[in-house]
């Protein structure tokens, strides 16, 4: 029989999520601004100013969706009897909402509408950069994964 891994008493959780491996968006707020800032300087001066603001809109919805993930995930591990039809059909939902805008934008306002992908993509990888830092610090510290 195996026990079900407990954080221990003084560490914060979201639901069974250590509060620390959850991605801080006041750490990602910040850099994405400033990827935002990049891509006017980089785009700007090359004659596609529209696809800079593009870019800060998708950056924009990749940090919307990702509070709303995270909200949605805390309200579904808070309910003492989850449902997970209802859970799925949100998060589908969500990505409909999501996908419908930045194909919308991408097919009406070509080519600076494929901005808002780029954008899109740039926060995913930036939130999962900003997640796995955590994450790794803490499998190092607990020893998981070191030689025997």
């Amino acid at each position: 029989m195996t026990t079900p891994d407990v954080p221990p008493p003084d560490v914060p959780t979201l639901g069974a999520i250590p509060t620390k491996v959850v991605v801080s968006l006041r750490r990602a707020t910040p850099i994405a601004a400033c990827l935002g800032a990049a891509g006017f300087v980089v785009l700007a001066p090359m004659g596609y100013p529209l696809a800079a603001v593009f870019f800060c809109g998708g950056l924009g919805l990749g940090l919307l969706n990702t509070a709303l993930v995270q909200r949605s995930a805390a309200r579904f591990a808070a309910s003492g009897d989850p449902d997970k039809r209802r859970f799925a059909v949100a998060v589908l939902g969500r990505l409909t909402l999501v996908t419908g805008l930045a194909v919308g934008l991408a097919l009406t306002l070509r080519p600076e509408g494929l901005a808002v992908f780029a954008g899109l993509a740039a926060v995913q990888l930036l939130i999962i950069f900003i997640a796995s830092v955590p994450l790794v610090k803490e499998l190092r510290r607990s020893g998981v994964g070191s030689p025997p």
